[in-house]
C-alpha cells in the first residue's frame, strides 16, 4: 500500500516538473506564437501585431495614473513574415526618459535617444525598434498632426507602429502603415509562452472582486448620502410650495369672487335708491306739496332787510319850494 502510494507521489512530482519545463520553454526564434488571445476585430490586411502579454501589462502599469501629462516610450521586438503577413511581434519596452511633455504633446530629446541606445545595448540585443507608444490623458485615442510627425520622421519604415493608450478612459489602440498611410488597426493579439493563460485587462477589471471601503470610499459614501437626504429635502421644499402655491391661486379666486359680489351689491343697492327717489316724487306730484323751503345756507346767501323802515326820499324833495319872488328877483 505504502509503495502505490509512493509510485502515486512520484508520477505526480514528474508531471509537474514536465509541465513546469513546457511553460519555462522559449518561443522558437522567429515564428509565431501559438498561444494567442485576440484583442478587437480580426485584421483582413496583410499585417498582425502581437504583443507579449508582460510586456502589455508592463506599458499599463507604466501608464497608470499618468493623468497630467503625455508620457510614452519605445516598443522593442520582431518582424515575422509568415502566411503572405507581415507579423509585428513586440516583446519589450522602454521608457522615454529626459522627454519633453505636455498634456498635448510628447517630445523625444537627443538625451531620450541615448538612453534608448544605452538599453538597447543592455537588454534588447539583436532586437529591432518596432515603433513607440504615447498617452492621451482623457483625449482619447487618435494621432494629432505633431503624433504623425514623430511617425512620419523617426518610425517611418514600413512594419513600424504607433501605440496610443488613455490611461483615464480606459482606451487603447495601434496604428500601422497601410499602403503609405497610417491607419488604425482594428485588432491585434496578446501571446504568452504555451500553457500561461492569457486575460485581457477589461476582463480582469470586470471580474475583480469589489475591494474593501478605505478612507475616501467612506468619505464617498457620506457625501452619497448627504446629496440623497439634500435631495429629499430639495423635493419636499418642491411639493410645498406647489401646494402654497395651490393655496394661493385659491384665495386670490376667493378675493376675487368677493370683490365681483361686492360690485354687485352695491349696483343693486344704487338702482334702489333711483327706484324710490322716483316712487317719492310721484306721490310728491300726486299731493301738490311744495318744495322743500330753501336750506338755512341758501337763506343765509339773501341781503337783510332796511332798519329804517321809512321810504328814503332824495335830497331835491326836502328842500322848500321857491318863492315867486326868488323866481322874478
Amino acid at each position: 500500500m505504502a509503495k502505490k502510494e509512493k509510485q502515486k507521489a512520484a508520477e505526480k512530482k514528474a508531471a509537474k516538473k514536465q509541465k513546469q519545463k513546457a511553460l519555462s520553454a522559449p518561443e522558437a526564434e522567429g515564428a509565431l506564437p501559438q498561444n494567442i488571445l485576440p484583442v478587437g476585430e480580426r485584421v483582413q490586411g496583410d499585417k498582425n501585431i502581437y504583443i507579449a502579454q508582460k510586456v502589455y501589462r508592463q506599458i499599463h502599469k507604466f501608464t497608470e495614473g499618468k493623468t497630467e501629462n503625455e508620457s510614452g516610450g519605445i516598443l522593442v521586438g520582431e518582424f515575422v513574415e509568415e502566411f503572405g503577413k507581415q507579423n509585428i511581434l513586440i516583446e519589450g519596452f522602454i521608457e522615454a526618459k529626459h522627454c519633453e511633455a505636455t498634456p498635448q504633446t510628447l517630445t523625444f530629446t537627443h538625451e531620450t535617444w541615448e538612453a534608448v541606445d544605452k538599453e538597447m545595448e543592455k537588454k534588447h540585443q539583436g532586437k529591432s525598434i518596432v515603433g513607440w507608444i504615447h498617452t492621451h490623458p482623457d483625449f482619447g485615442i487618435f494621432l494629432s498632426n505633431y503624433d504623425t510627425f514623430i511617425q512620419e520622421n523617426f518610425f517611418k519604415e514600413e512594419n513600424q507602429i504607433a501605440y496610443v493608450i488613455d490611461p483615464i478612459r480606459g482606451e487603447e489602440g495601434f496604428y500601422f502603415w497601410e499602403e503609405g498611410k497610417i491607419e488604425r488597426c482594428p485588432g491585434f493579439y496578446l501571446y504568452d509562452k504555451t500553457g500561461v493563460p492569457i486575460k485581457a485587462l477589461k476582463a480582469e477589471q470586470e471580474e475583480a472582486p469589489a475591494e474593501p471601503e478605505k478612507a475616501g470610499g467612506v468619505l464617498a459614501g457620506i457625501q452619497t448620502a448627504l446629496l440623497v437626504v439634500l435631495s429629499a429635502v430639495v423635493v419636499m421644499l418642491g411639493f410645498q410650495v406647489i401646494s402654497l402655491s395651490e393655496q394661493v391661486n385659491m384665495l386670490s379666486a376667493n378675493v376675487r369672487g368677493l370683490l365681483d359680489e361686492a360690485k354687485l351689491s352695491f349696483a343693486v343697492i344704487a338702482q334702489e335708491q333711483r327706484e324710490m327717489d322716483a316712487r317719492i316724487s310721484a306721490i310728491e306730484d300726486m299731493l301738490g306739496i311744495a318744495p322743500q323751503a330753501p336750506s338755512p345756507e341758501a337763506s343765509a346767501a339773501l341781503p337783510e332787510p332796511s332798519i329804517d323802515a321809512q321810504p328814503k326820499t332824495s335830497p331835491a324833495a326836502s328842500q322848500p319850494a321857491p318863492s315867486q319872488e326868488d323866481a322874478n328877483g
